[in-house]
């Protein structure tokens, strides 16, 4: 650094007129300055070697400054980000290519124990000085991070408990679709031990064909079983690519095992010319439409036989948007208020978590959910995703 820039600037450190103070003095005011910071400051040449470790950087990382002074800054990260660091440092000095410079970003930290932690960095350069310099600002995020994770599995959990109280509220209908098929295998094993008693041909046809309906009514009886298990089962939330048509049919199948569905008729109008495509959980999107129709069959509970409309639309060519329509009374202004609020229900046996459940499960796959009147009566509950799509054409060759 020049003379008269060194001298200006230990002035304005010492605050102190020109010739009282020293560069001493000043230096110490620098690293007291440093020290006091919260965060972690460090300073590496040209080669990423460490200059200068203030004290938070030492509370952090379990390293002295001796202990760091002269190494690599790599000691202080973990594959592979101490693969790339010298990739991103050789390229910007070679192209001036600022992939990390002046920016922030998450990554991972290493501390002297071995232990990796979440760290948010920004890197800067110095900027007029006699050698190539950079100087790292770095903060430890581990509890943010830690709280996230807990938000995540809260909302976990509390979508489980939704889907739980959701199969008991269904435990009637659950006991009435089973039953169907396993009357059936009782009149058909019955059928069949009447037919072996007269040893004929045409019996044993019979009793073939009987057995036939047996394994028949079996499978129906296991995929009866295999959706209820898996939409109550405990998991962790997983993203996969689906097919928002297949999934509507499939909780539609789901919800026919409540039985106060079959006084309506469910009429699906879905898009086929463009069929949608979602990066979500099945299970929770499939939750949250599970929840809409069943609160539309309850609206509808004095109007039997009006049928339940699930209509999808493209509000653009990323956004897909699902509405489930009843021909119920409709939500007065004091309910429509506090509808998406936890525990807030209008049923004698609610819990109330349903539609707050709902939004929460929306608004973290990225869309929006929302309601209004419906054309004639009743009430419209739409949910909008982000979504691919797949042309009719396209899925023909």
């Amino acid at each position: 650094m020049p003379k008269h820039d060194e001298s200006n600037f230990n002035q304005v450190l010492s605050n102190k007129p020109p010739g009282q103070g020293t560069i001493k003095d000043a230096n110490q005011r620098l690293i007291a300055l440093l020290d006091a910071a919260v965060d972690a400051l460090v300073i590496i040449d040209g080669k990423g070697n460490i200059e200068l470790f203030n004290s938070a950087a030492q509370k952090m990382f379990g390293y002295s400054k001796r202990e760091v002074f002269g190494k690599n800054i790599k000691m202080l990260m973990p594959d592979p980000f101490s693969i790339e660091h010298d990739k991103y440092l050789s390229s910007y000095l070679t192209s001036g290519d600022e992939k990390i410079i002046g920016k922030g970003r998450k990554v991972k930290g290493k501390k002297s124990n071995g232990e990796v932690f979440p760290i948010f960095l920004s890197v800067g350069e110095v900027k007029n000085s006699s050698d190539i310099q950079f100087v790292g600002i770095i903060r430890d995020i581990s509890e943010q991070e830690q709280d996230r994770i807990e938000a995540r599995e809260s909302r976990e959990r509390l979508s489980h408990a939704s889907r739980l109280s959701s199969m008991g509220e269904l435990a009637a209908g659950i006991a009435h679709e089973m039953n169907q098929p396993l009357s059936a295998i009782s009149s058909y094993a019955q059928a069949s031990k009447r037919l072996l008693q007269s040893d004929t041909q045409d019996n044993k046809l019979k009793v073939v064909a009987a057995l036939d309906k047996i394994c028949d009514q079996a499978i129906r009886a296991s995929e009866v079983i295999h959706r209820l298990r898996t939409f109550v089962k405990k998991r962790v939330a997983q993203r996969e690519s689906v097919d928002l048509n297949a999934l509507i049919y499939e909780t539609v199948n789901l919800a026919k095992v409540d039985t106060r569905i079959l006084d309506h008729e469910v009429l699906l109008k879905l898009c086929h010319n463009k069929k949608p495509i979602l990066l979500a959980d099945p299970i929770q999107i499939q939750q949250v439409l599970l929840n809409l129709i069943r609160n539309g069959i309850d609206a509808m509970e004095h109007h039997k036989g009006a049928p339940l409309l699930i209509h999808s639309q493209w509000l653009s060519n990323i956004m897909i948007e699902v509405s489930v329509i009843d021909c119920g009374l409709g939500i007065d202004q004091k309910t429509s208020s506090g509808i998406f609020n936890p525990f807030f229900t209008t049923k004698e046996t609610g819990m109330g978590m349903g539609l707050s459940v709902s939004q929460t499960i929306i608004h973290a796959h990225g869309g929006n959910i929302y309601f209004g009147p419906g054309k004639n009566s009743g009430c419209t509950f739409s949910f909008s995703l982000p979504a691919t799509f797949i042309r009719q054409e396209d899925m023909e060759k």
